[in-house]
């Protein structure tokens, strides 16, 4: 590692299950490193230099996973702690190795180490205990009645169920280290805050002295070994990570061959949020030591969610006397991580896998260029809005050739971001070049009359607007009528009826009621009277709509919510489920997300729980198109799980020619205090297995919001707003390249 201070955050994964432990090796001896992650169902191999992935066996594990060459063919196989039946809700557990042959993408074998163990295996760790040359497995089992500590040996035949000793009954830490601390020439045993020596007669003899080491820390550690001081003893790194008060510390080695160990605690880092994951090293080329630790975002037992969760990597090269903090990322929590050089350069990348969240994370150190997406400028365009706005858009108003910002009954002018009303409506929905004239035109709702709230005055009430000077408040307003929902929640106009005509494409609110999708026709006199209407489609539909040719016979079909409806040419759409439920996709985008030729759907689902008062974490991902749209369901890829996001759009914000996916994240509740963000994903991977994520921004609420647009020519921006919220509309803009 140099002295760089930018991490990448890279997405390998992003629809495993939860739970789960990760470790890293060359499994198949290409000289590329594989990624294996376990979770609820599944045991998953990951190649980052090419993106593939494949299943090891459908297993739920718990926290014990790491590698080791048991067969002695040269690779390691893969060992892992796990239910005795999947998916079963008795907590009975088992040991098992996974090996493969070589070809990982063919049928992996298991090989039992131990049929029934006390509980779940937390950590597993190889060590050569009894100096035969031969590698022991050690397992501490946790979270039962009995808890202990234990070492296996492998028989002759290394497939046989392995015999087992018992280190430590009754009591176990949360931790597991192995190597000779004591100077002796003999293994010794970390698990928590506890040192285990060997019995005289040898390690299978009898039950281990057990020693409290650590004694300020409590039993729920991770620990790992390292040479800090370089006098070639082993010293200790141990992090408190149950805890949200946790600390970090690492122990002096003093202890002189005679078998005594002394140590001398030295405080690193207090208060750790949930630090669960510890790796230590000493860098061969440097001779620096590191140690990594990182911050679970939602560890113990249901705290609050760690909002700023923090991969650290401390270094020393002066014997450990003053150490160096590097804060390699923030807002992003892992609940087992390890520092690995994945790509053999030689420098370690970080590596992890959150509690909870179904995501493969990779940070690799940024070195010389500049970050993807320089952070855009923020800045307020309203903090006194009345009311809250159900939809944002940016239309040229005022024929400068700018565009400007539009938000519920008000529009702001571009570039002073004056604010201005609409008079005579309620809620902006949408823009059209209505009357051929170049200029777009608004279409919107009115307020209902009497309303006591905001809420209250919704309407499905629609009519158009002509913008004659709209900065001294003169608009032409012209009904189109009355929806059958409750009000829009997705609108768009696009020339989808037979001879191009335009119409309006209208979802309403209650769409889960029964109020369908509408198309309303545009007369050939619009402002005369009311555009005649119908029932677009009998389907929850989501709440956006997007116009596009999915079947390339030149008619413009439309995607809305998890279905698609294809264009017959006649008037007529034909509805194709094309996701499948549970989950409600509320926003969506199309884009050509693997370079096919094929246009994909981008979504996003919201999910907001009234009652608990809970916006959930839901998925960010895309849909594949099969080659035949009507081919459903399509294939479902996850980008990410983030919390309920409910704004969506996609540009290429860099100007490299691929379109960027920008998303924000809704609460309805905290609005402003529970740390929403405005993310921003790359694609790593041209098939699109693999994402970059950039938080542009972490303290606003977004509902129905993220709109990009030039704010001026080659000047990109983001325009949102909130839901819970009224007050604020923003603007994020791109610095110009030029």
């Amino acid at each position: 590692m140099n002295d760089a201070h930018y991490w990448d955050m890279l997405i390998l994964g992003a629809d495993l299950s939860t739970d789960g432990s990760l470790t890293a090796g060359d499994l198949d001896g290409d000289s590329n490193a594989e990624i294996v992650v376990g979770g609820t169902g599944n045991l998953m191999w990951y190649r980052p230099a090419t993106f593939e992935r494949g299943l090891i066996a459908a297993i739920d594990l718990h926290c014990g996973l790491t590698l080791s060459d048991i067969d002695g063919d040269g690779l390691p196989e893969v060992v892992a702690g796990h239910r005795v039946s999947a998916g079963s809700d008795i907590e009975e557990w088992m040991i098992s190795w996974y090996d493969c042959g070589g070809d990982l993408s063919d049928s992996w074998t298991q090989h039992v180490i131990d049929p029934i163990t006390a509980g779940g295996p937390h950590d597993l760790v190889f060590a050569d205990v009894d100096g035969d040359g031969q590698m022991e497995l050690i397992a501490n089992d946790m979270y039962c009645n009995v808890p202990g500590l234990y070492v296996y040996k492998p028989f002759a035949d290394v497939r046989e169920p392995w015999r087992k000793h018992c280190v430590q009954s009754g009591f176990t830490g949360e931790g597991t280290a192995a190597g000779d601390l004591t100077g002796d020439g003999q293994v010794d045993i970390i698990s928590g805050p506890y040192l285990y020596t060997a019995p005289p007669d040898g390690p299978f003899a009898g039950r281990w002295e057990q020693r409290h080491l650590a004694f300020d820390f409590r039993e729920m550690c991770r620990v790992a070994l390292v040479d800090i001081t370089g006098n070639g003893r082993l010293d200790l790194v141990v992090t408190e990570s149950e805890y949200p008060d946790g600390r970090l510390a690492w122990f002096e080695n003093c202890a002189d061959g005679d078998g005594t160990p002394r140590w001398i605690e030295h405080r690193l880092l207090h208060p750790l949020n949930f630090s669960h994951s510890l790796t230590a090293w000493r860098d061969a080329a440097t001779g620096r030591t590191r140690v990594f630790v990182a911050e679970m975002a939602q560890g113990g037992w249901n705290p609050p969610y760690n909002w700023d969760a923090r991969l650290l990597v401390l270094s020393t090269n002066d014997g450990g006397a003053s150490w160096q903090v590097e804060e390699a990322y923030r807002g992003a929590g892992t609940h087992e991580a390890i520092a690995f050089d994945i790509d053999g350069d030689g420098d370690r990348e970080l590596l992890g896998k959150e509690c909870w969240r179904p995501r493969v994370q990779v940070w690799k150190r940024r070195e010389a260029e500049p970050p993807a997406f320089t952070r855009p400028v923020h800045r307020f365009l309203d903090r006194e809005k009345g009311h809250t706005a159900t939809d944002i858009l940016a239309v040229d108003l005022d024929g400068d050739g700018l565009l400007d910002v539009v938000c519920g009954e008000w529009w702001y002018r571009n570039p002073t971001w004056k604010r201005y009303a609409i008079p005579g409506i309620y809620q902006a929905i949408a823009a059209h070049d209505i009357t051929g004239d170049g200029r777009q035109e608004l279409i919107a709702t009115r307020k209902r009359t009497g309303a006591r709230s905001w809420y209250e005055g919704l309407t499905s009430d629609m009519c158009w607007l002509r913008a004659l000077d709209p900065t001294a408040g003169r608009w032409e307003a012209y009904p189109i009528g009355a929806g059958r929902g409750d009000w829009p929640h997705g609108a768009l106009i696009a020339p989808v009826l037979p001879g191009n005509r335009p119409a309006l494409i209208v979802g309403y609110h209650n769409a889960d009621e029964g109020a369908y999708p509408e198309i309303f026709e545009i007369p050939e006199d619009s402002a005369s009277s009311c555009w005649p209407s119908r029932v677009l489609a009998e389907i929850p539909y989501g709440e956006e709509f997007v116009a596009c040719d999915l079947t390339g016979n030149g008619e413009l079909d439309l995607v809305a919510g998890r279905y698609w409806l294809e264009n017959t040419g006649d008037g007529d759409f034909l509805p194709h489920e094309i996701a499948p439920a549970p989950g409600w996709i509320a926003r969506v985008r199309v884009m050509d997300v693997n370079g096919n030729g094929r246009t994909d759907v981008v979504f996003v689902k919201e999910d907001v729980d009234y009652d608990q008062r809970v916006a959930a974490f839901v998925e960010v991902g895309w849909l594949e198109n099969p080659g035949d749209p009507r081919s459903t369901p399509w294939p479902v890829h996850t980008i990410d799980t983030v919390r309920s996001p409910h704004s969506l759009d996609v540009a290429d914000l860099d100007g490299d020619g691929r379109l960027e996916i920008v998303v924000g994240e809704h609460d309805p509740f905290r609005p402003y205090r529970s740390r929403s963000r405005l993310l921003a994903y790359k694609q790593a991977d041209p098939r699109g297995h693999g994402w970059y994520r950039y938080t542009l921004d972490d303290r606003f609420e977004h509902h129905d919001g993220v709109r990009i647009f030039e704010t001026t020519p080659g000047r990109m921006a983001i325009a949102s707003h909130g839901w819970a919220e009224p007050l604020y509309v923003h603007l994020w803009e791109f610095p110009n390249e030029d």
